[in-house]
C-alpha cells in the first residue's frame, strides 16, 4: 500500500503542468471506489454531498470539524488515490482555528484541502481581506512544519458578476498565493475571459468548479488556458440524489415502474466494489 506521503507527492505533482486534471468529488465509500475504478487520478470530499448523506442541508456550520475529518478519513481508507478535503472555512474564524483544522487534515491523511474566506454570517459574509490572509498564513505555517507536500488551496467565495468583483477576487487570490497557498480557487469563475484574466494575473495553479449550470467549457479548453485542476463539488451527489428522487416520484405519482429500465446493471459498477466488508 502506498504511503500517505507518496500520495501527497503524487497529488502535488499533478498540479505542476497545468493540464486541468480531473478531481471529482465522491460522497461516500461506494462512490469513491467507483471513481477510482473509472481511472481518475485524485478525488476530493464535498461538504454538501457529505451533508446530504447525513440528511442535512448544505448549510455552513452544520458539519463540524470532527465530522468532516472523520468523513475524510473514511474516504481515504476506501481508495489508493490522493484525497483533497473540502474543509469549508476551516471551522472557525480565528487563524488558530484554521491551523487546528489543517493539523487534523494532515493527521487523518489528506493530500490537501481547501479553505474558504466565507464567514457563514449573512451580515458580513466574507472575512476582511487582512484577516483572510492571516488565516491562510496560519494554515501555511502548520502545513510547512508538518507536511510540506500537503497542497493548500485558498478559496475566494465572493460572487463574480462584474469587472470590479473579478478584480477583488484576483486581489484576494493573489494575496492568498503570496501568503503561501499552493493552489487558488474561486468557485464563481465561469466565463472564459474571467478565467483567462486570473491565469494571466496570478502564477499559481488554479482550480475551476465545472459542475455549475450552463458551464460548457471542455477540459481541453481549460487546459489550453492554463487551468491546473477541475473539481465537481456536489455535482455528482446532486445528480445521484436527483435521479433517486425522480424515480421515487415516478413510482409514487404514476404507479408505474418503467423508471427502472434506466437503472444501471450491477455489472456496470460491481467490479469496483468489495465482495465483503
Amino acid at each position: 500500500m502506498e504511503t500517505i506521503e507518496k500520495r501527497r507527492d503524487r497529488f502535488k505533482a499533478l498540479h505542476s503542468d497545468r493540464r486541468a486534471f480531473l478531481m471529482p468529488n465522491p460522497f461516500d465509500i461506494g462512490s469513491t471506489r467507483i471513481l477510482e475504478g473509472l481511472g481518475f487520478e485524485a478525488v476530493a470530499t464535498t461538504s454538501a454531498g457529505h451533508a446530504f448523506t447525513l440528511g442535512c442541508k448544505d448549510v455552513e456550520g452544520w458539519i463540524t470539524r470532527d465530522l468532516a475529518l472523520a468523513h475524510a478519513q473514511e474516504i481515504i481508507g476506501a481508495t489508493t488515490l490522493p484525497v483533497n478535503g473540502d474543509l469549508e472555512n476551516g471551522f472557525g474564524d480565528a487563524p488558530e482555528d484554521v491551523a487546528e483544522t489543517i493539523k487534523g487534515a494532515i493527521e487523518v491523511g489528506l493530500a490537501g484541502c481547501s479553505i474558504e474566506d466565507y464567514t457563514g454570517d449573512p451580515k458580513q459574509p466574507f472575512y476582511d481581506r487582512e484577516l483572510a490572509v492571516e488565516r491562510i498564513k496560519a494554515a501555511v505555517d502548520v502545513k510547512n512544519r508538518l507536511a510540506p507536500n500537503f497542497v493548500l488551496t485558498a478559496r475566494s467565495e465572493a460572487p463574480i458578476q462584474s469587472g470590479h468583483e473579478l478584480e477583488e477576487a484576483a486581489t484576494r487570490l493573489k494575496a492568498y498565493h503570496a501568503a503561501g497557498a499552493d493552489c487558488i480557487y474561486a468557485p464563481d469563475l465561469a466565463e472564459k475571459d474571467q478565467i483567462e484574466t486570473i491565469v494571466r494575473a496570478i502564477d499559481a495553479p488554479l482550480n475551476i468548479l465545472a459542475s455549475r449550470r450552463k458551464f460548457h467549457m471542455t477540459r481541453k479548453e481549460l487546459a489550453d488556458i492554463g487551468v491546473a485542476r477541475v473539481s465537481i463539488g456536489a455535482g455528482l451527489a446532486r445528480i445521484a440524489y436527483g435521479a433517486f428522487m425522480a424515480a421515487a416520484e415516478d413510482i409514487k405519482g404514476g404507479g408505474s415502474f418503467g423508471c427502472f429500465d434506466r437503472a444501471s446493471r450491477y455489472t456496470a459498477f460491481d467490479a469496483f466494489l468489495k465482495t465483503r466488508i
